[in-house]
This record gives C-alpha cells, structure tokens and sequence, in this order.
C-alpha cells in the first residue's frame, strides 16, 4: 500500500512537471497564437480582414500598440535584471498541496478569509453593520412573487431585487478618490495571498491589498478586468481597485520605506490597490456544476470534461430563493470569466478534478461571499492579457462552462448585444480605462490581437445567447 501511495504520488508530480513545462513555452512564446474556433464559425476572412486594419488603424497609437515588444512594457515597470527573467509561472493552476510559489495562505487569492468568526448580535443600528450591509441592502429573505425566469431565458426582476448589494458606483468611487490621496502608513504581511503582496494601511484608516506582479501582464490583466466590468455593467461585483506607483523616496509611499526594502519591489513598480473587505468566507459551486463536475471525473487521471448540461429554466424546480439569487450571481460570473479567459477561478477548480475528485465540493478559487451575502470576484489578474496568451490550454474548460449555462441578467445580454452590434468592445473598454485610471498609460492596453480576440469572445458570447433563447423558445412552443 505505501509503495503503491509512493508511485502515485511519482505520476502526479510527473504530470505537474509537464504542465509546468508548457506553460513556460507558453509564456516565452512571442505573438499569442489564434485559438481554435470554439463552437461557431468565425466570420469571413475578407470581413475579418477589413476589420482587422480598421482596428489597426485605430490602435496604432495608442497606450500600447503591437508594435510595443513584451521587454519594453516590462522596461516601463524598472524591475531588475533578475526579475525581468521570471515568467508568470504561478498560475499554472495552485494545485492542491503543491504551491507554485511560497503562500502566506491556503491559496492565491487576492484576499484571504479569516477563520469563522463567532456569530455577531444583530446591529442596532446601520452604523454597526459590516461595510457591506448598508441600509438598503438586498437581503435574499422575501419570497419571490412570480417564476425565477422570464422570456425563458433571463432571470425575473423580482429575482435580481433580491441579489444582495455589492460596491456601489458612488462608494467606489469615494474608495477610490480616498485611496489615491491617502498615504501608505503600513505594510502587512498575510491575507493578501502571495507572499509577495502586502496588507496596506492607508493614512485614512482604511485598507487595502496591494497585489506585486512578477510579470507586468499580472497587473494590466487585474486593471483592465476591473474596468471591463465596468463595460458589463456587474463591476459591483469587484472591489474597487487603483494603480499606484511605488515611490519609496517620497509621495504615497514615503512612510513605509523601510518595508519597502524588505518587499523586494522594484522603486518605480505599479502595484494594484484593491479595498479590502471584511469577514469574507468560502464559496462553493453551485450543485448544477458541482454535480456535473465531480461525475465527470471518474476517468481521471486526464480528465475529459462531457458537456455539461445547460442550467435552463426548467433545471431550477426545488431550488431556494437563496440558491436561486446565488445562480444569478454565478451567471455573470460565467460570462465574466469566459470573456477574459480567467483560469484561475472555477477553472482552476476543474482542472484540479485529475488529482482531487472532491474539489468541486471545496471552496473555488478567488470566489468569496461577503457578510450581506454577495459575491465577490477576487484576483482577475489571469484575464484578458496571460490568459489570452494561454487560450489554447485553458479554454477546454472556460468553453464548457459558458455552454453550461442558459440563464442571465437580461442587462449583461444588453450589454453583449450592443458590443457585438457596434464591433467597439476594445474601444470602449479603452475609454473607460483611460478616463478612470490616472495610471493607464505607466501599465498600457491590449494588443491589436487582444483587442480581435476581445471582440470574438463577445461575438461568441452573443451567438450563444441567442442559441438559448431559440431553445427556450422551441420548448415553449412544444409544450403548447
């Protein structure tokens, strides 16, 4: 039995050593190669043509062009020779008990949930509620008063009134103002996931997480996912972040110097600023992917995932309304982490199911719940920029996912619709970044490539959406 135990463990390390090995040729690899078409066909060649030197056109002076080598964008951050070498290796997926990394933690999220604190008496007034639980918050506790779906694919107003509260536009924007402002006064080790990051403490009381990047793709993937929510309409979801400039020899940065030789950050380096929340706990799948996943399994290892069922409306009988509020959530989480190729969050949890055959039932990963209830998408660096440099590897997983699902927020849809229509999705995410980032042009934009692939996610985005809704509709109409 030991010596069986041994040659397990032998085959695991094997196979871990091999991903590892393909993501670093991943990431050494120059141009980001076209990804296979998923599932619908791409648009003509001549249209994409034309498309693609309009966009070039466009994006040819812009914060970061194609033009602009991956060694000069690492330049503009004045890392050290030594750090310039490093590849962003940890995402290769946090496999469970092999850290890529050292971690101040059980795992790479941007902000670690304390142990389960002793249940609170309930507050007595709106002041003594966590920072989440402001008046007015949506609290999933009064019964729905119709179906959970309407037009047989978009969940009911009534449903999504019940979707707790997250960052309000103004209250963000408040943080925000407040962080750029305030001065850095401490740097805390732990509960900010890799030992590399750091707990601040901000001259107006306040906290935050600043992540440090091995690889400048780290932070420009955390802003421009950020700001893409924003696009989406579900930014709310995420705590609010700000660049910053690491300065030690004055401005923000000035009362911590000492730490800051201790951190072996680069003096010029732009780090993220993310508000740290308080009493976040664990979350699991829901049981639609929990379930599917965990049967899907069983040939490990070499997991093959078999399409997933869609979540439809009739798959939602005998489910809470606390279950059903947290399916919508999940819904733009789906979308949100399809778009930008983030696989290091319920991906992540997939790819794991080759060595762990419970990890569906444990907590996913970057995916926490506040104290009113909702979710909260941490750590979005893996998006858009490393994890559309590794599509090819991870998008067997993020493909089924979004086929998985058949139900949405009729305004993300909106959204969707109005950025497949009018083509501009890079465009637009560009305006706003550029208008709501003080620092946008120290850590730059997409590629032209990038921004193609941007747009093709959310054309594909769109086509499965209506593919939804025509079944929904020939249900509807077969049960007549």
């Amino acid at each position: 039995m030991r010596r069986a135990g041994l040659a397990g463990l032998g085959s695991v390390a094997a196979l871990w050593l091999l991903l590892a090995l393909a993501s670093l040729l991943g990431l050494w690899s120059g141009p980001i190669a076209e990804p296979g078409t998923p599932f619908g066909a791409r648009r003509p060649a001549a249209a994409a043509a034309e498309e693609k030197e309009a966009r070039r056109r466009r994006f040819g002076s812009e914060l970061r062009g194609a033009e602009t080598p991956p060694e000069a964008a690492a330049s503009r951050l004045l890392r050290p020779p030594s750090q310039t070498a490093q590849k962003t290796f940890r995402a290769l997926l946090t496999l469970p008990g092999q850290p890529v990394e050292p971690q101040e933690g059980p795992g790479e999220s941007g902000q670690e949930p304390p142990p389960p604190p002793p249940p609170p008496a309930a507050p007595a007034a709106s002041a003594a509620r966590p920072r989440w639980e402001r008046p007015g918050a949506r609290v999933a506790s009064e019964p729905l008063p119709s179906s959970p779906v309407r037009g047989g694919i978009f969940w009911s107003r009534a449903l999504e009134a019940q979707v707790p509260r997250g960052f309000s536009p103004s209250a963000a924007a408040s943080w925000l103002r407040a962080a750029r402002e305030a001065r850095v006064v401490a740097l805390e080790r732990g509960g900010c996931g890799r030992s590399s990051n750091r707990l601040a403490r901000l001259s107006d009381g306040s906290r935050a997480c600043v992540r440090y990047g091995i690889n400048p793709e780290q932070i420009q993937g955390e802003a421009l996912s950020y700001h893409l929510a924003g696009l989406l309409g579900m930014q709310e979801r995420l705590a609010p972040l700000a660049l910053s400039r690491v300065e030690a020899r004055g401005g923000q940065w000035a009362p911590v110097r000492e730490e800051l030789r201790g951190s072996h950050w680069a003096d010029g380096a732009v780090v993220s600023l993310a508000q740290w929340v308080d009493n976040l706990t664990d979350v699991v799948a829901p049981a639609p992917w929990r379930a599917e996943a965990a049967s899907a399994s069983a040939g490990a290892p070499g997991v093959s995932l078999r399409r997933l069922q869609p979540l439809a409306a009739g798959e939602l009988r005998g489910l809470s309304q606390a279950q059903l509020v947290e399916l919508v959530q999940w819904s733009d989480l789906i979308l949100f982490d399809y778009l930008t190729a983030n696989f290091d969050r319920l991906v992540s949890n997939l790819f794991s199911l080759q060595w762990d055959p419970r990890v569906m039932h444990r907590a996913t990963s970057n995916l926490h719940r506040a104290p009113n209830g909702g979710l909260v998408f941490l750590d979005n660096e893996a998006g858009l920029v490393h994890g559309y440099r590794l599509l090819a590897m991870w998008d067997k997983y993020n493909e089924p996912l979004l086929r998985s699902l058949c139900l949405f927020r009729e305004a993300t849809a909106q959204k969707v619709r109005d950025l497949h229509r009018h083509r501009n999705a890079a465009d637009e995410l560009l305006r706003l970044y550029r208008t709501r980032e003080p620092l946008a042009e120290l850590v730059g934009f997409l590629s032209e490539q990038q921004a193609q692939l941007l747009q093709d996610r959310i054309d594909l985005v769109h086509k499965h959406i209506l593919h939804c809704k025509a079944k929904a509709a020939a249900a509807a109409a077969a049960a007549l």
